[in-house]
């Protein structure tokens, strides 16, 4: 019965928005999945099948920090809509040329980078335009929905994908993309999104490198801002991290690495999963900011705990099973607080540009963590690493909460403002 009231509690628009990125996700993890074998398979290259998975995300990184301009000059339906447009043509020529016998490495890579282009664009979008379809005391539960749906398309596409290209092809892999992305954007054809304030005054245009400059000064002078995204960074940082440290571990305590490696994927991912339904239901609202600090310490906490457990190898897996279990719980937790909190504490019509940022401030560390965890497990005992990394992390995370400081009694957060007043 709660379940059903809560569904109904969900606004169109809202919805829409939902089964469009399901829909397209879906897609994607199947495209995902077909390009990293089809490269592998005909180029026989494991760093050819590397650059083209990093054509996917580099171009997003970079632009990420130019993109939110846009976003938040122009019309915020129009961007996400055409983005996916665009992204369901790319994959329709994706599919032509593989028809034809046109696709080669050169081919793929340029294409990639197209897409990755496009993303820049639509993935800060969302979360800019969520604040301006669901009540602000439903913040935290739309992102929760919003993480559940990203969740289980995940898995759903890994799940469905490498049966579906056995049994129909790669050919049918990039249709059935080109589809999911056109259908997507049809769900978000529908979508009524109300005008900010500042879009109905009539205002004096500005260049695009001024509404830039003007964003970065809005969040420099912003010391909630700058916290919160550095939270993001260390959050993203340390997904990178358990990713690296997930096969080392799984070797190290037991003969059997790859089944669990397995169990540790599958405890990561339920643990996200259970989290996103559970904060979708039961509201954080007016304890984000308790929730985010909070999960990141304890991801500090587990790092630590594991330097100290001993056992046999049966014991050592159900343990490391818990621990990343919890680990996948409390990078939810912390991303879905800090997600809300900015939505919360910025003005809208900043919001594609502070996300932007945050997605590439995010992204960015999470192959910068890969790199460095990669060289320093070449080096150094895993447990003594993760002791290392817990006793770095939970400082930080209390520095940063104490530097955390909200908007009270009509007091500036402005840092600069401050340090003029003063001198």
């Amino acid at each position: 019965m709660h379940f059903m009231k809560d569904c109904k509690m969900m606004n169109r628009n809202f919805f829409l928005l939902l089964a469009g990125q399901f829909v397209s996700q879906v897609g994607d993890k199947f495209h995902y999945i077909a390009l990293s074998v089809l490269v592998l398979k005909t180029t026989g290259s494991s760093a050819k099948m590397g650059a083209v998975l990093a054509a996917s995300v580099v171009p997003s990184l970079i632009l990420g920090f130019f993109s939110g301009t846009v976003i938040d000059r122009y019309d915020r339906k129009r961007i996400i809509v055409g983005t996916d447009v665009l992204r369901g043509g790319i994959l329709a020529v994706f599919a032509v040329l593989f028809y034809l016998g046109r696709m080669d490495f050169y081919v793929i890579l340029f294409l990639q980078i197209l897409l990755s282009i496009c993303a820049a664009f639509f993935d800060p979008a969302i979360p800019s335009v969520i604040p301006q379809i669901v009540d602000a005391k439903d913040l935290g539960a739309a992102n929760s929905r919003h993480q559940f749906v990203n969740g289980i398309s995940t898995i759903v596409g890994a799940f469905l994908g490498g049966m579906f290209i056995s049994v129909f092809g790669y050919l049918w892999v990039f249709v059935v993309n080109a589809v999911s992305f056109t259908v997507s954007a049809g769900f978000e054809c529908f979508i009524r999104i109300p005008p900010t304030i500042e879009k109905k005054q009539t205002q004096k245009p500005q260049g695009l490198f001024e509404d830039m400059k003007q964003g970065y000064q809005y969040i420099l002078s912003q010391r909630l801002l700058v916290v919160l995204l550095f939270m993001v960074m260390l959050i993203h940082f340390f997904v990178g991290s358990i990713e690296v440290f997930m096969p080392v571990i799984a070797n190290a305590i037991s003969q059997d690495g790859a089944r669990n490696l397995g169990f540790f994927q599958a405890a990561f991912g339920l643990g996200t999963i259970i989290t996103a339904v559970v904060l979708s239901f039961w509201s954080i609202l007016e304890k984000e900011k308790s929730t985010l600090f909070g999960s990141v310490f304890l991801i500090g906490l587990l790092y630590v705990s594991a330097f100290f457990f001993k056992g046999n190898e049966q014991a050592m897996v159900l343990f490391f099973l818990g621990m990343i279990f919890l680990f996948g719980c409390c990078i939810i937790c912390a991303g879905i607080s800090f997600k809300t909190l900015l939505q919360n504490s910025i003005d809208n019509k900043f919001a594609g540009r502070v996300f932007a940022v945050a997605g590439s401030v995010g992204n960015a560390s999470i192959p910068g963590a890969m790199i460095l965890y990669g060289f320093l497990l070449e080096k150094y005992d895993f447990q003594g690493l993760l002791l290392v990394s817990g006793l770095v992390l939970m400082p930080l995370t209390i520095v940063s909460f104490m530097l955390y400081k909200e908007k009270k009694n009509g007091r500036t957060t402005d840092i600069f403002s401050r340090f003029i007043a003063k001198n």
